[in-house]
């Protein structure tokens, strides 16, 4: 009996282990490299930076095309703008949170199955690869590290309350267009606050009266 019950208890020990052994990523930046495909087939390449310092996160994609947008989100009041350029004109466009952790909602739960190590370093870290299964019955393949995990669960959209940073992953967003992260660097270090300000030369506008101007 005593072999089973160590057999039974020793996944439970790798487990705390590798709990223990996690880091927060509660600052520092994350770069992915990203491959951007729309519904009619045009593939754009850029990048998209992940820039955290405890509650506040700034998201910022740039294609090669010159296309760029930056989210600033702080979780702690439940705020987010969008940064964007129009026609020359800078506007800071006020989002609401709540829609983002509804959109999310259907993510969350989900759950990671044939976990193993894999041979690819990514970003200088070894990872190891599973299929995530979601309530809604989607699913896709994450390549991640378990060094580190994200400390707020907006932080990434599709897997809200990871216990792991995902490194290499792709998703379709229910218009077609389908994306691919596959990070270059993790960078764990201060930040300077002044990143997840809004720029004084940017005009404070709400959503709606955005949509308005995009007519």
């Amino acid at each position: 009996m005593k072999y089973i019950y160590a057999a039974f208890l020793l996944p439970l020990t790798l487990q705390a282990a590798v709990a223990m052994g996690q880091k927060p990523f509660t600052e520092g930046t994350i770069t992915y490299k990203i491959k951007l495909q729309t519904p009619d087939q045009k593939v754009f390449a850029g990048t998209y930076t992940f820039t955290i310092k405890d509650v506040q996160i700034r998201k910022e994609l740039k294609l090669d095309n010159g296309y760029s947008d930056i989210q600033l989100l702080n979780c702690s009041a439940a705020s987010v703008y969008s940064l964007q350029n129009r026609d020359g004109k800078k506007f800071a466009i006020q989002l609401s949170m709540s829609d983002m952790q509804r959109n999310q909602q259907q993510y969350t739960g989900f759950s990671t199955n044939n976990e193993q190590p894999d041979k690819t370093n990514i970003a200088g870290y070894a990872v190891q690869k599973a299929n995530v299964s979601y309530k809604n019955g989607g699913n896709a393949d994450v390549y991640y590290t378990r060094e580190w995990k994200p400390t707020q669960t907006i932080t990434f959209e599709r897997f809200p309350d990871a216990k792991f940073l995902p490194l290499n992953f792709s998703y379709k967003d229910d218009k077609g267009m389908s994306m691919q992260f596959v990070a270059e660097q993790v960078a764990a270090g201060p930040v300077e606050s002044a990143m997840f300000r809004i720029p004084g030369d940017y005009k404070m506008i709400s959503n709606e009266e955005y949509k308005k101007l995009c007519k």
